[in-house]
């Protein structure tokens, strides 16, 4: 029995589709784990300075170098506030919660691809209630809780 072009063509179509998912479920999960990577090292920095805060002074130093270094200098009658080096601070601290935020975001934006290609989100939720137990409830209403999977 011949095949015809549009039997041939349907299953060649379902395994692109799939094979697209797949590729895409695989490129989210890659970005899960680039985010924990860098949200790994953001943590290990913010305990580094919480430990040890002498390591930031050689950075704080040369990043208030590169303001000017002493000419922010506030000079008072008994002593001189070095607020280049207060900036330099506020500045480094600034990035460290910026590559923070950046990093939960590439996560978030990973789960999100995850999210959208995974086929079965109902068996995602109740894989989710079994190991959660109680403590995770549905949102929605039942009626939303019982819709069909995407194709």
């Amino acid at each position: 029995m011949p095949f015809t072009q549009q039997e041939d063509t349907m299953p060649v179509m379902d395994t692109l589709k799939r094979v697209v998912h797949l590729m895409a479920t695989c490129l989210g999960l890659a970005v899960i784990v680039i985010g924990l990577v860098y949200a790994i090292d953001v943590f290990r920095l913010i305990l580094t300075m919480l430990n040890s805060p002498s390591a930031l002074a050689d950075p704080v130093r040369e990043l208030a170098a590169s303001f000017g270094g002493s000419a922010f200098d506030v000079k008072l009658p008994d002593r001189t506030v070095p607020l280049a080096n207060l900036i330099a601070l506020v500045v480094y601290c600034c990035g460290v919660l910026a590559g923070a935020f950046l990093t939960m975001a590439l996560m978030q934006t990973g789960a999100k691809i995850v999210s959208l290609t995974a086929g079965d989100r109902t068996a995602i939720k109740q894989m989710l209630q079994s190991a959660f137990g109680s403590r995770m409830q549905p949102k929605g209403t039942p009626e939303d809780n019982r819709r069909q999977p995407r194709e």
